[in-house]
């Protein structure tokens, strides 16, 4: 049990923290408060204006995306859009220095006033003498840019890189409201505000990833973050456009694969990555290169780590080898672009033992392929702005062997996505798409060979007036589980084909109370059919420690959510307040039933462990506040708190993360970048009936980046310490906190080179 396993020289912090949970939040607030409010008091004094403008190609006059806009002596730079513009809210009245960047243009800078009569500025740049041909750059990469953002997030990356970590969920884990449900360091998977699996979206350039994370805490997410070129976390009506099922939002994971811009030059990267706690060692390499009107794109990655040091001792079975490798090429023309792709995604990684699964572990080889093709025309009428086309076939499967090399499980898992969207009406956009899986298991593990088919058709509107906006999604799924020997009788009951069908609706409304001030809100209803797994799962599964049963009788989920958010921003001073509630009916969880089978554990046998419908409440709260509280100095504090119960038992839900967050102190004398930050955890006591308490936690780390030209070559280091202290500390959403706690402390460093 945890309370068993926890060390007696656990720090005095965090010996405080669990004696008062709250007092550092309390105390870091008003900290934060009071240097951000007076920093902010004394710059509000200055009068400023917006200023707002274009950038275009000099001489074919084609506008620009992606230009780099900055203004001298201000921390905030903004890039342009599809259409080349900019705009900056607020910037001092007076003489500013605009600087323009892009690779493959002359620099541009230029010294302008800033007043009430600022015109709007249209800027040129010259391509640079060494290009074959001018550059050309047609259409967006985001998907959704012409719709304004409710609670959305995107890492450029950059951002990704400065934050990188072994996983998705350990590169995403320190923005608010994000948790990691995890087996080990290499096995982890985002949760946004308690909700994870198919609430959540992990997707791959807009398509899902084809893997079997979603389904169990031992599967990892094929998807190697140092590969990303940006992600992208969308929440309210433009979620539907990928699912029905968003109430925890949707991580799409972009990628160069299928190039869409048409670089001037070729372009190459190399990248590596070193961690300490687990002597981990990641190179990554690439290049895009123009061909004509086509771009080829190949990328490379290797990840190699041995077992995690914990300040307990050497957490076992807990290696991990990762093989990724893409290649890709498309046709980029004005009207549009036409590519393909390719990938192959391997990985093996150990999970630890238990006495409750396998005493010495299990092993898991997962084989991933994938194939990609995209196609974009453009229109560029009212009515009709473009037509958007994409595929991807994934042919997934992974192996679980015991100790002695026997397999225990295998999965195999065949998908093909295909999607049609149309922007229509200069703010809307139409659409269909489909699924058919092909869901496979062998080994000790019986559940039946099924086929399923999902159509679905949405559609999400925007429409702006002078201070308010209001957008609106709607969508219509219908979902077939086949199985190919229907009538057979398992332990989850009769199998039998099933046929779901539901609809989800969202709107959202954006108040601009000042250029400074927005508030808004969001309201869903969400559909989720029950999953393969859910319905026809039979047989032990080690890795998870469990004995699996599903529930051929399961409904749909019906999941109603709202959130209401507030934001102010200035240059110097900025807050993010948001509050959420969703009640989900027919919650569909794996379930202890307080009973055991044989399965082949340590001890010969498992929890049995059965999918059923709860309906729950879910609500919580995230605050972002931060500013400059003197000349380069950053002080910026985070949290987030979710509750969940069943209804009407008024019964705690299991695996709800505690209330959680940071407090991070940067100082940044250009071109350095440095910070200390402390990172804490409530305890959680709000336990379902078969969990166990998790203790508080205080931790802290620092570091710094460092982002330079040298001989016309971008350089990027990145240099960390995780758990500085090392700390003794658990993760309430871990399933190992009996067995070990979280890694100890960790010296990371990483090295980007671009040419």
């Amino acid at each position: 049990m945890l309370s068993t396993c926890a060390c007696s020289d656990r720090s005095l912090a965090v010996g405080m923290l669990r004696k008062r949970p709250y007092l550092f939040v309390l105390v870091s607030v008003i900290i934060v408060c009071l240097f951000c409010c007076l920093k902010d008091s004394q710059s509000a004094s200055n009068t400023t204006f917006p200023l707002e403008g274009e950038v275009v190609e000099a001489r074919i006059n084609n506008r620009l995306e992606g230009v780099t806009v900055r203004i001298k002596g201000l921390e905030k730079h903004v890039r342009t859009d599809a259409n080349g513009r900019f705009k900056f809210d607020t910037v001092p009245e007076g003489h500013q220095t605009l600087e323009c960047m892009k690779e493959g243009y002359q620099r541009f800078e230029q010294v302008i006033e800033v007043n009430a009569s600022s015109p709007y500025l249209k800027i040129e740049l010259e391509a640079l003498s060494f290009q074959l041909q001018p550059i050309r750059v047609y259409g967006s990469n985001r998907s959704l840019s012409q719709f304004e953002e409710t609670t959305d997030l995107a890492l450029s990356e950059t951002e990704l890189q400065k934050r990188l970590g072994m996983t998705l969920a350990n590169t995403l884990a320190n923005e608010t409201g994000i948790s990691q449900r995890t087996m080990g360091r290499a096995i982890a998977r985002p949760v946004i505000r308690g909700l994870g699996g198919d609430r959540l979206l992990i997707l791959e350039n807009g398509e899902r990833t084809g893997d079997k994370s979603a389904s169990s805490a031992d599967h990892a997410v094929s998807i190697d973050p140092t590969t990303a070129a940006g992600v992208e976390i969308t929440r309210g009506p433009a979620s539907l456009i990928y699912g029905s099922s968003t109430l925890g939002g949707v991580i799409n994971v972009k990628s160069n694969n299928i190039p869409q811009i048409l670089p001037g030059r070729l372009n190459m990267h190399l990248m590596f990555q070193g961690e300490s706690v687990n002597s981990g060692l990641t190179g990554t390499t690439g290049f895009t290169i123009p061909i004509g009107d086509f771009a080829g794109n190949v990328e490379w990655n290797r990840r190699l780590a041995s077992d995690i040091r914990t300040p307990v001792g050497v957490l076992q079975n807990t290696t991990l080898s990762n093989v990724n490798f893409s290649g890709g090429a498309s046709l980029i023309k004005p009207w549009g672009f036409i590519g393909a792709a390719g990938s192959r995604y391997r990985s093996d990684y150990g999970v630890p033992g238990s006495p409750e699964g396998h005493i010495s572990g299990v092993n898991i080889e997962l084989d991933k392929h994938r194939y990609e093709g995209q196609m974009e025309y453009r229109f560029n009428t009212r009515m009709l702005e473009k037509v958007k086309l994409q595929t991807a076939y994934t042919h997934y499967q992974h192996q679980e062997l015991e100790s002695n090399g026997r397999l225990g499980v295998e999965f195999g898992l065949l998908t093909y996505n295909v999607s049609a969207m149309a922007y229509v009406l200069e703010n809307a956009i139409a659409g269909v798409s489909y699924e058919y899986r092909d869901h496979a298991t062998g080994g000790f593990y019986w559940t039946p060979h099924t086929r399923e088919f999902t159509l679905a058709g949405f559609y999400l509107n925007q429409i702006k007036f002078d201070k308010l906006t209001f957008q609106g999604a709607i969508r219509y799924d219908i979902r077939q589980s086949k199985p190919f020997r229907p009538g057979a009788v398992i332990r989850s009951g009769t199998v039998q084909r099933r046929d779901f069908k539901g609809l989800s609706g969202a709107i959202a409304a954006i108040y601009h109370w000042t250029d400074k001030l927005n508030i808004g809100s969001n309201w869903m209803k969400t559909f989720r059919a029950p999953g393969i797994e859910e319905l026809f799962s039979d047989g032990p599964h080690l890795a998870v420690y469990s004995y699996e049963i599903g529930n051929t009788d399961l409904e749909h989920e019906i999941g109603y959510g709202a959130e209401f958010f507030v934001r102010y921003a200035t240059d110097k001073f900025r807050l993010n307040l948001i509050l959420f509630r969703n009640r989900i009916y027919n919650y569909l969880i794996p379930t202890n039933t307080g009973l055991k089978e044989w399965g082949s554990g340590a001890a010969g046998w498992l929890w049995i462990y059965q999918y059923m419908g709860h309906h729950v409440l879910m609500h919580g709260v995230e605050i972002q506040i931060g500013g400059e509280v003197l000349p380069k100095i950053r002080l910026d504090f985070d949290m987030s708190g979710v509750r969940g119960r069943l209804e009407p038992t008024r019964q705690p839900l299991e695996r709800i993360p505690p209330l959680n967050g940071k407090l991070m102190l940067s100082y940044t004398p250009s071109p350095f970048h440095f910070h200390v930050t402390s990172r804490f955890s409530g305890s959680q006591t709000r336990l379902g009936e078969f969990e166990e308490p998790t203790d508080g936690y205080l931790i802290y780390s620092i570091g710094g980046y460092l982002n330079f030209s040298w001989w016309q070559l971008e350089n990027l280091v990145v240099f960390e310490i995780e758990n500085l202290f090392d700390t003794t500390y658990r993760e309430h959403l871990s399933r190992i906190k009996a067995v070990m706690p979280e890694p100890g402390r960790n010296v990371k460093l990483l090295y980007k080179l671009n040419f």
